[in-house]
């Protein structure tokens, strides 16, 4: 036999204060009474003492086996047998990288497994799945415990956010479909009941901690070539704290700044002139449970270009953009864009055109001819007159829409999430979205040619929305667990991982979905090289002071074991109390008339 709630048990220490109410007397008091006589054989002799005589009833007794009965069915008692298949879930998510007294919970994740192995016999069967990124087994067959130990002690934690799951739904189905007699999820969650079927193994307790929470490296503008950047810190403790942040590039340190954070809350911190690098690193130099959130990182422009295919039927007016400094545009036809090579270009503008699919990167589209999945086109209208705008924004900035009034519109419709930047009475002119940290950009007007001081409204607004695919560029704030673009991919092209293993790339694959740590990932078409930054993102993995309990039921029960007494607790309480009703009204009555009829034996003497 075993206990799901083997808690509860600590109750039974509790039984002997019942006997409490049978031990204290009460104080004698001196009554004056005019005889004595019938009190000879019925009363009894005051005790001095505040403890009495032990007189239990058979009331007593029956109390003491109900109560003991309600704590034992409290503690969920099951008999079973030793299972011999199971499976056994780990969670490999970020905050597994935490450390308790010196040692990572992964780490001591890994031992509980290896332990709860070892318990099976010779000839049990072991399957061993992983959380993160989704619920996944980690090999073909099924294992016997000697091979499972061995993939246990090979197995580290992702930095990545445990996607959100109704584990008391998925390990009971998981044990259905598979069979398996008991299934055990070990993990940094704190249990809400247990079931026969399905157990949670907690380890780690709630902690206090620190974490970089956003980290951006940025130029002022397309054409102002000084660098700055911005750090943002979390303080998840229960004090305020003062942290040091550091600026790295090249595994050398840059600058570094003092900032005093409140404890639950965030601030942010600036640098600027540093000198220019492929890439940068900011690092909290406050040491906490986790090492992990304490890091991050951010690819800066290689160039001070903007480089941009475009797309139109009309090369005359794109080709006005080769005057801005800082741009270099190649122009194709609508028609050749399937066969064009689009890699190393930061924007791809549409003109008077549309592709077949989204595009991957960054894209501005300007009246095209037909709706997407980003807009519908309403009715053309001349002369729009600008009714509203969102301030501030970049593509908004140093802009009088009194004197800004395209000649020819095509009102937007918005189909998909996002932000109406300029508005006019007709409807929207500018539509902004961002998809997985790829921006698009949708014009009812053509602002093209480019003509600067001719046409002054429109040319700041050119330079404008320029600067907004400028800084929306690099792959800022991309979360770990995001695919990463490849373009075309040729032999020999590779992808090089943030620890320097380099993996090859197999021709025609549009994406490597493997950027499951954080750090700098390299693509290499031939002499080309992308840097690509990747990030933990998910703030619930750095904040370790409450993680969000897992709740299982006791509807699961099957297989190996089924519970004994839960099911009757509520009746074990209901005559529990209807036993101390019994005492409160029946005992005084009969206490009196074995008082009485002691008295009359009395009296007939």
């Amino acid at each position: 036999m075993e206990f799901l709630n083997p808690t509860a048990l600590f109750g039974l220490l509790a039984l002997p204060l019942l006997l409490i109410p049978y031990l204290i007397r009460r104080k004698p008091q001196r009554l004056p009474f005019s005889s004595l006589l019938l009190f000879i054989e019925a009363g009894e002799a005051a005790s001095p003492k505040p403890w009495g005589r032990l007189n239990l009833p058979l009331i007593f007794f029956l109390q003491l086996l109900l109560l003991a009965l309600l704590i034992f069915a409290l503690s969920e008692p099951v008999f079973s047998i030793r299972p011999t298949n199971i499976a056994i879930v780990l969670d490999n998510s970020a905050s597994m990288q935490a450390l308790e007294d010196g040692k990572a919970r992964f780490a001591l994740a890994k031992e509980r497994a290896s332990a709860i192995v070892g318990e099976l016999g010779a000839g049990g069967r072991v399957d061993l799945y992983v959380t993160t990124p989704t619920l996944e087994k980690m090999h073909a067959v099924a294992l016997s415990p000697a091979e499972a130990t061995g993939i246990i002690a090979a197995q580290m934690p992702y930095d990545l956010a445990e996607p959100p799951a109704d584990y008391d739904q998925l390990l009971s189905q998981l044990a259905r479909q598979q069979k398996y007699q008991r299934v055990y999820l070990i993990t940094d969650h704190p249990a809400q009941g247990q079931s026969a079927l399905a157990r949670v193994v907690t380890v780690g307790q709630a902690r206090g901690n620190f974490a970089i929470t956003g980290f951006d490296v940025q130029r002022a503008s397309l054409a102002n070539p000084r660098l700055a950047a911005q750090v943002e810190v979390a303080n998840y403790s229960e004090r305020d704290e003062k942290l040091k942040i550091l600026l790295k590039s090249d595994g050398g340190e840059l600058a570094q700044r003092d900032i005093a954070v409140a404890s639950g809350k965030r601030a942010t911190v600036s640098f600027d002139g540093f000198a220019e690098h492929p890439t940068y690193e900011a690092e909290l130099a406050n040491r906490d449970a986790l090492a992990l959130d304490n890091r991050r990182f951010a690819v800066a422009p290689s160039a001070r270009q903007l480089r941009i295919l475009g797309i139109t039927p009309r090369p005359r007016e794109l080709a006005s953009l080769k005057t801005i400094p800082g741009v270099q545009i190649d122009i194709i036809e609508p028609g050749d864009y399937d066969k064009a090579e689009r890699a190393g270009y930061a924007l791809e503008i549409f003109h008077f055109a549309t592709p077949a699919a989204l595009p991957r990167g960054a894209a501005l589209f300007i009246l095209p001819p037909q709706s997407s999945s980003l807009v519908d086109l309403g009715a053309p209208v001349t002369n729009a007159i600008v009714s509203n705008w969102r301030e501030p924004h970049t593509l908004t900035r140093y802009i009088n829409f009194n004197l800004f009034r395209p000649s020819y519109a095509r009102p937007l419709k918005p189909q998909t999430a996002g932000d109406v930047v300029v508005d006019s009475s007709a409807g929207p002119l500018v539509f902004a979205s961002e998809r997985q940290g790829v921006r698009y950009l949708t014009l009812g007007f053509d602002p093209f040619p480019y003509l600067g001081r001719d046409n002054l409204p429109m040319s700041v607004f050119t330079l404008n929305l320029l600067d907004w695919f400028f800084d929306g560029r690099g792959g800022k704030r991309q979360a770990t667990g995001e695919a990463i673009f490849l373009g075309k991919v040729q032999s020999g092209d590779q992808v090089i991982l943030p620890g320097g293993k380099s993996l090859a790339i197999t021709p025609g694959a549009g994406f490597f979905g493997g950027a499951f740590y954080q750090g700098i990932y390299q693509v290499q078409h031939g002499a080309e090289r992308e840097l690509i930054a990747r990030n933990l993102l998910d703030h619930g993995e750095s904040d370790l002071r409450a993680a969000a309990p897992i709740a299982i039921g006791a509807g699961s029960q099957g297989g190996a074991s089924a519970s004994v007494l839960w099911s009757f607790w509520p009746y074990l309480l209901l005559a529990l109390l209807a036993l101390l009703l019994v005492e409160w009204f029946l005992s005084p009555p009969m206490a009196a008339m074995k008082f009485w009829r002691a008295s009359f034996r009395a009296a007939q003497r």
